[in-house]
């Protein structure tokens, strides 16, 4: 009860000053976003009206940890844990729960913009602004209940023809005001343990719910975690192994329907060690 509550605030008051935000990430068409003259294109362009793109990449620091970088070297990164290589450089950190293993902001070097989604109240705080060339927005989410009302934050970058989107600690499955944010993404990271997050079948619904073109699993820290999600996942989408931690995107690689892409594991562990 507690969980459908917390959700129907979110949909019914958190989205409310954010609407026009809500329709403009990823938006089919060309718009203005923040009325402040800032053009975005769709996420999954036609390919006409695309513009021409060098390549991003993400690289996987293990757990959540990932370092977004655009066509124009922008860096932000995602969740840094405690693994992440310290002095790595960035424009800006982007924080989606309190947890220690999500906020080790120090790690981070290059004076980067900390965006954190929660509060340290671990109430929702609303981000909408532009780090270079790219957009980054959030829309508030929730932890499992075992977690009680704690708060996660979903974040969406935007740049380019690109768009992506981390989940965070995503403890439910998405309500219509966040599918519809999240509906011309073309890459989402979701977290597979199936511990303290969504269990396997809600992962898939929640990758259903989106139908983006490639999933990155993360929130694990052993490899056989990612085994044993990639064998449930076949039976519904194909199940690529890449055999680095950095994915390179482009718009002409991106699969034509939903792909998981399982990563390697900065720092594989396996039972017994």
């Amino acid at each position: 009860m507690k969980r459908r509550g917390f959700l129907g605030l979110t949909g019914s008051v958190f989205f409310l000053p954010f609407r026009g935000i809500a329709e403009a990430i990823c938006n089919p068409s060309l718009v203005h976003l923040f009325h402040q003259g800032r053009q975005l294109v769709q996420a999954r362009g036609n390919g006409a009206k695309a513009p021409s793109l060098g390549s991003y990449f993400v690289n996987w620091y293990g757990h959540s940890s990932f370092l977004i970088q655009s066509g124009s070297q922008t860096k932000v990164v995602a969740d840094p844990n405690f693994n992440v290589t310290p002095g790595i450089q960035a424009d800006a950190v982007t924080v989606s729960n309190d947890h220690f293993t999500h906020n080790n902001t120090g790690a981070v070097t290059g004076n980067p913009v900390i965006l954190r989604g929660i509060t340290f109240k671990q109430t929702w705080n609303p981000i909408r602004t532009s780090v270079k060339d790219i957009t980054i927005v959030n829309i508030p989410s929730q932890r499992s209940q075992s977690w009680g009302a704690i708060a996660n934050s979903i974040f969406v970058y935007e740049m380019g023809s690109l768009c992506l989107a981390h989940l965070g600690n995503i403890g439910h499955l998405l309500t219509p005001e966040q599918i519809k944010v999240l509906q011309h993404v073309d890459v989402i990271m979701i977290p597979i343990d199936a511990m303290t997050n969504l269990g396997f079948d809600d992962i898939i619904k929640v990758i259903d719910q989106v139908k983006p073109p490639i999933v990155i699993p993360m929130h694990y820290d052993v490899s056989r975690q990612a085994e044993l999600f990639a064998a449930f996942a076949q039976e519904h989408y194909p199940v690529k192994r890449i055999a680095q931690s950095q994915l390179t995107l482009n718009r002409g690689m991106l699969p034509k329907s939903t792909e998981v892409y399982v990563l390697a594991h900065p720092r594989p562990v396996s039972f017994g060690e």
